[in-house]
């Protein structure tokens, strides 16, 4: 499938894989419209602390209806009370670490809109 990543659900900031090592963007909660839940550090192949999130359906790889919040965000809610998790525009990985920086510099977003332009700005794509 390659890489692919999501945006926190709570935040819009980028969950990224932790081979980049920046674990405040890659420790998140996974929770899926089943009810389950995993939490641990996303590895940017659909796979949170080695449990995978994708389905095979009819012989083809999907990425499922997963919401993932970033770790030191998560307080607890329910798959229902969470926002859309947007898929992540550098697939978890390929942006600039300009972007990242200013990420952790800046903190969430207030909007998947927001997310987006800073990516423009700052992600070298």
């Amino acid at each position: 499938m390659g890489f692919f990543s999501k945006t926190c659900a709570k935040t819009h900031l980028p969950i990224i894989a932790d081979c980049k090592d920046i674990p405040r963007l890659s420790e998140v909660v996974a929770l899926l419209p089943n009810g389950k839940k995993f939490t641990g550090s996303y590895d940017g192949y659909g796979r949170v602390a080695g449990e995978s999130l994708v389905e095979t359906v009819r012989g083809t790889y999907q990425w499922p209806k997963v919401k993932m919040v970033l770790a030191e965000y998560y307080n607890g809610e329910e798959y229902k009370e969470l926002g859309k998790s947007h898929d992540e525009m550098g697939q978890g990985y390929f942006m600039d670490d300009r972007f990242l920086h200013h990420c952790l510099r800046n903190g969430p977003f207030s909007s998947h809109a927001e997310y987006k332009k800073a990516f423009k700005k700052y992600a070298n794509w």
